[in-house]
């Protein structure tokens, strides 16, 4: 059964799936592995949340576990546009997904500045509310929803 998408929202068919064909929409670089390339724009999350949804549901991942993977993802590729500064814009972020067995692979990487977001210390959940600083709290969630990160910079790109 192929996913009904929402209204105004791309469909498997979109990403050139459809019963196991794969079209130039879908650049494989393995056969298990699926891959989105996304501008640095705010507007692209939409693609990314049917994309991970269109991973999931072919796949046969577990609501949890995909659910994880939108909150995790979303994050890190909304750092990237937002703080990242890639240029060129488009086709600045890269997402490849496989699944082997039952371990789900995200690979994420951009254009944008070198960022280890590892390197950032978790932050102070101590105090109220009112006397945190703004921020960090993104990196800390998706450290907690993921089983391991890795990251590197290789060739003007971050890698996570």
């Amino acid at each position: 059964m192929l996913w009904n998408p929402p209204k105004g929202v791309p469909s498997l068919r979109d990403y050139g799936w459809s019963h196991g064909i794969v079209t130039m929409q879908e650049k494989k670089t393995n056969p298990a592995e699926r891959v989105l390339a996304l501008d640095s724009d705010i507007g692209e999350l939409e693609r990314l949340r049917a994309f991970i949804d269109a991973f999931c549901e072919l796949e046969g991942v577990p609501a949890e576990t995909c659910c994880k993977l939108q909150v995790a993802l979303e994050e890190l590729v909304l750092n990237a546009i937002k703080y990242g500064g890639c240029e060129p814009k488009k086709g600045a972020i890269r997402l490849a997904m496989s699944r082997e067995g039952a371990e789900v692979r995200a690979e994420l990487s951009d254009s944008g500045i070198s960022f280890n977001p590892l390197d950032v210390p978790p932050p102070d959940l101590t105090g109220s509310l009112r006397d945190r600083p703004l921020g960090g709290l993104g990196i800390h969630l998706v450290r907690n929803l993921m089983q391991s990160i890795r990251c590197e910079r290789r060739e003007g790109q971050n890698y996570l």
